[in-house]
């Protein structure tokens, strides 16, 4: 307390240093890690894990939201717990601790969903609940695996329906390198904290970037200030968000049906697609006596067509057999046609959101998960391994 007296001309804002926040239920209370709370085994107590604060911000009647959502037939609250004792793991493995205030009334959903990827995760809704997941494959004890990707579900042009599948590039700004320069609070106990900075960025020729120049390379700046105050939990994310951009260059959606489905949202994919890109260099003509005329030599051999012959109005598909510059089947005479080229394309992906409509049809969103050719996620090996990164404060 301050009483009135002239030793005090004025009175800025005052600051106060707290140890401890509020008492939570505590969704991985074992763990003993330096810098954390979890020196007991208590249940109940302060925490700075982010799944501890999202489960207390969506289940208590009074601070959170627990009032709002009430319980399901289970008497559970409408939160994924499971999912989240499992991330627990993670984030304690990780180091990636929550030490901040909420002192804004706040958008649940839209608050975890924009500091999830701030802590390498996911936030979404599984089985109609609210979940929090590792962005990337962890092992039972909460560390990453780079080891290979066991997808959940295979999609092909048997399971994928007609003419439902679409695919999304991102424009040339999102997928632009740059280095991250990360802000974030240096604390000590009973004194003011202090911003700290980070820079990190590929290093010439390894890792991310396979061409010189990142001396080049323009700067985003990420602000951790509310939340981290940790270093290694700044160049964690930077290098999740350096990598996301270096490597995810789509994103798709198609429909299925829904027998058989067994996936959600967080779950890997493996889709296969062919495509036939066209080719100017693959057309020609075949005229009325079967004489061949084409961009490129065509000897002798079978050759997959689509075709289009003038007043038919239709395009076929075909076989032209080609002999000595000719075509002897009058089938294929007076054509215009270009030989198919097929490619074959099988990626990894992560489902972000699955819709089902009253049809039985089951909508989904997925975006790409890049790994090399062992199916080993090449976001976490880069966010794993420490060389190919050059690191400066």
């Amino acid at each position: 307390s301050l009483k009135a007296g002239r030793n005090f001309t004025s009175l800025d804002q005052v600051r106060v240093w707290l140890k401890n926040g509020i008492p939570v239920e505590r969704l991985h209370p074992t763990v003993t890690t330096p810098g954390s709370f979890y020196g007991d085994t208590a249940e109940f107590g302060p925490s700075n894990l982010l799944t501890d604060l999202m489960y207390f911000m969506f289940t208590d009647q009074t601070a959170g939201a627990g009032g709002l959502l009430g319980m399901d037939g289970n008497r559970s609250y409408m939160v994924e717990r499971s999912d989240l004792v499992q991330t627990s793991k993670f984030l304690v493995k990780n180091n990636l601790f929550f030490n901040g205030p909420i002192v804004e009334r706040t958008n649940l959903r839209q608050f975890f969903s924009d500091i999830a990827p701030s802590f390498l995760c996911n936030f979404s809704i599984v089985n109609g609940k609210f979940s929090l997941k590792p962005a990337f494959p962890v092992r039972s004890d909460g560390t990453i695996s780079i080891g290979s990707i066991n997808p959940e579900a295979f999609f092909t042009a048997g399971n994928i329906l007609e003419d439902s599948y679409k695919i999304e590039y991102l424009g040339a700004e999102e997928r632009r390198s740059f280095k991250a320069v990360v802000r974030y609070r240096q604390e000590r106990t009973n004194q003011l904290p202090e911003e700290a900075v980070v820079e990190v960025k590929g290093v010439d020729g390894t890792g991310l970037y396979a061409s010189p120049g990142t001396s080049l390379l323009p700067q985003e700046e990420f602000d951790l200030t509310q939340f981290c105050t940790s270093k290694d939990h700044a160049v964690l994310v930077a290098k999740y968000f350096l990598a996301l951009r270096a490597y995810v260059t789509h994103t798709i959606n198609f429909s299925t049906t829904a027998e058989g489905l067994n996936i959600g949202a967080g779950s890997f994919i493996k889709v296969t697609t062919e495509a036939t890109p066209y080719n100017s260099a693959n057309t020609g003509t075949v005229d009325g006596t079967g004489a061949v005329a084409s961009v490129r030599d065509m000897p002798n051999g079978d050759y997959p067509i689509t075709y289009f012959r003038s007043g038919d109005g239709e395009i076929e598909t075909g076989r032209l057999i080609v002999s000595g510059g000719k075509v002897n089947d009058s089938t294929y005479h007076n054509i215009l046609f270009t030989v198919a080229a097929s490619e074959v394309s099988q990626n990894i992906y992560v489902v972000e959101q699955l819709t089902f409509t009253q049809d039985g049809i089951v909508d989904i969103v997925a975006s790409e998960y890049p790994c090399d050719s062992n199916n080993v996620s090449k976001i976490a090996s880069a966010v794993v391994n420490s060389g190919g990164w050059s690191v400066q404060t």
